[in-house]
């Protein structure tokens, strides 16, 4: 399989201004070479060059004018011979081109088989290959860079240098339990203590800036909280610039969570609009209460709509309630209705990020509300809010907090004089954990899910 040469649409399918197929393996150029017309061919061009010309069916009939790249290994993406075909988008043209190519003896793709092939010739790390979906999925600048930090190496070079320090502290264990006479005692177990705590220090740091990263990696989660009626899907619709919810008199009119992004500092504000929280009156408004419920507890922070036009009820203080623990934003909506009562928000001090009035149903009337959600920011990110954060996958976040553990066992076991052979076993497994995060010792079959996961094509 892996001699084999394979073939897939490398844009989106479907009708597009331009459509690249891609084509990696020994017989790449070949294969192209058997349809493509041109003044020079694939086969004997150099390595990165732009070829113009036709891509011909089997019975010679052109099917478009192309343009075709050449990238020859070891000088590519995979780290083999490959071609990319520039078409005309449209789903008629692209399923042609890649027809012709499979009957020249290509192998369809599988979903991420080129990064894998790249992955495997040392074109990339496995932490880098993991970024390349992170890179495609960005819906934010705060998550594309961070995807692009990842590319480039940095997880990979944070890898390395905690080995650094972990290879040395590791050989120094082992020679311990080796060669008992010829080490001595020139560093005692709290001296090597010392040296393990830099690591235990650099890796707690790592794994405590993974929530944040994590939230501008996936989107800050943002729940419109309250009783009913008091506006939540007007500044849904007022956030949004659209009619996103549906908005009427009739309290109750939301019944489910309604979803919709926003982008401020280059961090996606996943806002959700939920049911009124209140007495259910039939079992499809229970779904809903439910599910609002449930937003509301796992939200990265909440906004809890109260109506500034009248007094703060049972129902209120309720909805503050399942806001417990998260940064809240209190919205006191309808502020041109009347002055209400001009009490405190029910919401604990130590969860009170901010409190602006709004006027949902103007033009202008949640910009308070938006410059609030800009301000609980660091709040919800905690000190990096400006810092570049590379991406992880969840495989990484348990790998990382694996290593931690083992090292934080490691540095208590020297600090109370434990057996250097448990020591040896519990930096050993940092080791490994932090290994498999680059690739070093994988599983096979891990390497295998984890490209399954990538789109057809990339």
């Amino acid at each position: 399989m892996a001699n084999d040469t394979i073939v897939a649409l490398a844009t989106a399918p479907g009708e597009s201004a331009v459509a690249i197929t891609r084509l990696s393996g020994p017989r790449a150029l070949a294969i192209a070479a058997a349809r493509f017309r041109g003044r020079v061919s694939p086969e004997t061009s150099p390595s990165h060059r732009i070829l113009f010309g036709s891509f011909l069916a089997g019975d010679g009939a052109p099917i478009d004018t192309v343009l075709l790249s050449v990238f020859r290994d070891p000088h590519s993406y995979t780290g083999e011979d490959v071609v990319e075909i520039s078409s005309h988008g449209g789903v008629a043209i692209s399923r042609a081109i890649l027809d012709a190519l499979v009957s020249e003896g290509a192998r369809p793709a599988r979903p991420g088989e080129f990064t894998e092939r790249a992955y495997r010739n040392g074109k990339l790390d496995l932490a880098q290959a993991e970024s390349v979906a992170a890179l495609v999925r960005a819906r934010s600048e705060r998550s594309l860079r961070a995807a692009r930090s990842a590319l480039g190496g940095s997880l990979s070079r944070k890898i390395a240098a905690i080995d650094g320090v972990l290879v040395p502290l590791l050989a120094e264990v082992e020679a311990r339990i080796d060669f008992p006479v010829d080490v001595g005692e020139a560093l005692d177990g709290e001296t090597l203590a010392g040296r393990c705590a830099e690591m235990t220090a650099t890796l707690r740091g790592w794994v405590e800036r993974l929530p944040a990263a994590r939230r501008v990696q996936e989107g800050v989660r943002a729940a419109l909280v309250g009783r009913p009626n008091v506006g939540k899907s007007s500044l849904l619709n007022a956030l949004v610039g659209y009619d996103r919810a549906i908005v009427t008199e009739t309290p109750g009119t939301t019944r489910d969570t309604v979803e919709e992004s926003i982008w401020i500092d280059g961090v996606e504000i996943r806002l959700a609009d939920t049911a009124g929280l209140r007495a259910p009156t039939d079992r499809v408004e229970r779904f809903g209460v439910e599910r609002s419920e449930r937003a509301a507890r796992e939200c990265d922070v909440a906004v809890l709509v109260l109506d500034r036009s009248s007094t703060v009820g049972d129902a209120d203080r309720e909805a503050a309630a399942l806001l417990e623990d998260r940064p809240v934003v209190v919205a006191w909506n309808k502020a041109d209705l009347g002055a209400g009562a001009r009490e405190r928000a029910p919401v604990a001090p130590s969860s009170l990020v901010a409190e602006v009035e709004t006027i949902a149903v103007r033009e202008d009337g949640a910009e308070t509300l938006r410059g609030a959600l800009q301000y609980a920011l660091p709040r919800v990110l905690g000190d990096h809010v400006g810092e570049e954060l590379a991406s992880t996958s969840a495989r990484q976040e348990a790998l990382l907090a694996e290593a931690l553990a083992a090292v934080e066992r490691a540095e208590a076991g020297l600090r109370a004089n434990e057996s250097y052979d448990l020591i040896a076993v519990d930096l050993a497994d940092a080791r490994r954990a932090l290994g498999e995060i680059v690739g070093r010792g994988v599983d096979q079959d891990v390497v295998a899910a984890i490209f399954s996961r990538f789109c057809i094509g990339k």
